[in-house]
């Protein structure tokens, strides 16, 4: 049977790979202090976890560039919480034809851009080896800062506190989902600024047009 420690990092694992696919407002953080305070305790290895985590996070990169890679753009485009445009698409074309197959790393860091990038990576062109190879550097990375942070945190955590188990459980949840709401919200927030500010710039332009074109019939 299972450990309690086990089975957090198991519900870990499930949730990273359905992030992974590009699937935003996961709740992974409150999973993370979970796993990160049985490894305070000296329950589970950190790097076990970390590998774990790492490779849960890979399978559902993997499974959304399959996704995307069959369904293609006009499916993208149709995912309305994205907001996506061609122009959207192109900018990302732009960024792959620029940094290449290091903009899935990027964008592993980048929220604004993660899931288009997950979802497009195989019509822009990256072949599957290849975009296993770079999300491998994004999903180990981010998940290793992730594990990190959450030990460091849960270890200062119990020694700032002293208190019994079940208090500790409480404070690391809510601390938890209060990380997980304040990612959400940046994230978010900063792709709609990001979609804001490129429907006004294209108004602006189509504005000028507009003017310009009245001035030539003048």
């Amino acid at each position: 049977m299972l450990s309690s420690a086990w089975i957090a990092n198991l519900v870990l694992d499930l949730l990273l790979i359905v992030e992974g696919t590009g699937m935003p407002g996961v709740p992974f953080q409150p999973a993370f202090f979970a796993v990160a305070i049985f490894i305070t305790q000296g329950e589970v290895p950190f790097v076990l976890c970390w590998i774990f985590a790492s490779l849960a996070n890979l399978l559902g990169n993997v499974l959304g560039y399959l996704i995307g890679n069959k369904l293609g753009e006009p499916f993208v485009l149709k995912v309305k919480f994205l907001r996506l445009e061609p122009g959207d698409i192109e900018d990302l074309r732009n960024l792959a034809n620029k940094y290449g197959p290091w903009v899935v790393v990027i964008s592993r860091w980048f929220g604004p851009i993660r899931t288009p990038t997950i979802l497009l990576a195989g019509t822009l062109g990256m072949n599957l080896p290849v975009y296993t190879l770079f999300s491998s550097i994004g999903a180990f990375s981010w998940n290793f800062a992730w594990l990190w942070a959450t030990w460091q945190g849960s270890k200062l955590l119990l020694t700032i506190l002293g208190a019994d188990a079940s208090q500790n459980w409480l404070i690391a949840m809510l601390i938890g989902w209060g990380l997980a709401f304040a990612s959400l919200t940046v994230v978010m927030g900063a792709w709609h600024r990001y979609k804001n500010n490129r429907d006004s710039s294209k108004e602006n332009m189509n504005d000028n047009v507009d003017n310009r074109s009245e001035q030539h019939a003048k």
